[in-house]
């Protein structure tokens, strides 16, 4: 009996008993030209943990990132793209994309809608951040 508690509290200790960092606070404003962004959405990648987090701009350009375990994001350093609106929402359902003409919003230029050319990152500490502010120009 004794080897089967020292065989699962080693496979409790192994894996980590599920335990997951603390969340990170990420909000913030995104702007162009100094004007808030009004519609649109921002993309925090980290490729090195293989993850991506989309939130969409609230009015003033303001964000706040909220996954399944709460408000924040996992800390990381992450790539910052900034996108034109989705044109539908995640969903359970398979549904096709809807195309976004991109020209139709000239607040957000091409180079931020990918964060390997838009220069932008944002490192995520545990706890809380100061608000990311993103000047596009």
């Amino acid at each position: 009996m004794a080897r089967l508690g020292l065989a699962v509290a080693c496979a409790l200790v192994l894996c980590g008993c599920g335990s997951e960092p603390p969340l990170g606070v990420a909000r913030g404003k995104v702007t162009y030209k100094g004007a808030a962004v009004p519609e649109g959405s921002v993309l925090f990648t980290d490729d090195s943990q293989g993850v991506a987090f989309v939130c969409d701009l609230e009015g003033g350009g303001t964000f706040a990132f909220q996954v399944a375990r709460g408000h924040g994001l996992p800390p990381g350093t992450y790539q910052v793209a900034v996108q034109p609106p989705r044109g539908n929402k995640p969903s359970m359902e398979m549904v096709a994309p809807v195309t976004v003409d991109p020209d139709k919003y000239p607040m957000i230029p091409k180079k931020y809608h990918d964060g390997k050319t838009s220069g932008l990152t944002a490192t995520v500490r545990p706890g809380a951040n100061e608000p990311f502010v993103f000047e596009m120009n």
